[in-house]
């Protein structure tokens, strides 16, 4: 065997088994909330709710990504859902301009219990800046988009308590 051959031979066992402690890492990061990150989801958080439905979120966990938000969608599955991720507790207005789909939108401190919630929040379709502004009477951390009815569906109050975990990179900032 060559000298070239066994290089070779040897960066590939090592870049094998690099790829191995990478994907190991990922699997028991640690996280905010919760009892485990749910790897299966491709980047989705999953929240659980005290009867123990679990619903799959996309994670706005930057300027960007909160801005845009569920804009412009024209559906979204039952079992998923965004969850806005905040860097301080604060007063967060949400609107429905360029949002296709009603919404359930719960506010939520940094336990995940409910503070406040707005249901069957209808879509705008203004095409100016005069849609309607919901914020929650209290400062919170995590703001929750759900389908329209959704909360009703889940039986979700203001103080449930619901589980975050939240996949490996998403917090913090």
């Amino acid at each position: 065997m060559t000298i070239c051959r066994q290089i070779r031979q040897r960066t590939h066992l090592i870049l094998f088994l690099i790829g191995l402690a990478v994907l190991w890492i990922g699997s028991t990061a640690p996280i905010m909330y919760g009892q485990g990150v749910h790897t299966a989801g491709k980047g989705l958080g999953t929240i659980t709710t005290p009867s123990g439905t679990t619903l799959f979120v996309e994670i706005a966990d930057s300027p960007d990504k909160r801005t845009q938000g569920l804009m412009f969608r024209p559906s979204m599955a039952p079992d998923r859902g965004m969850l806005f991720q905040f860097p301080e507790q604060g007063d967060h207005t949400f609107w429905m301009k360029n949002t296709l789909i009603s919404l359930d939108i719960l506010w939520l401190d940094e336990s995940g219990t409910i503070l406040h919630l707005e249901a069957n929040v209808p879509t705008c379709p203004r095409k100016d800046d005069g849609c309607p502004r919901y914020r929650a009477p209290v400062k919170s951390l995590h703001v929750l988009e759900l389908n329209a009815g959704m909360a009703k569906k889940l039986n979700l109050t203001a103080g449930s308590q619901l589980t975050i975990d939240l996949p490996p990179m998403s917090f913090p900032y």
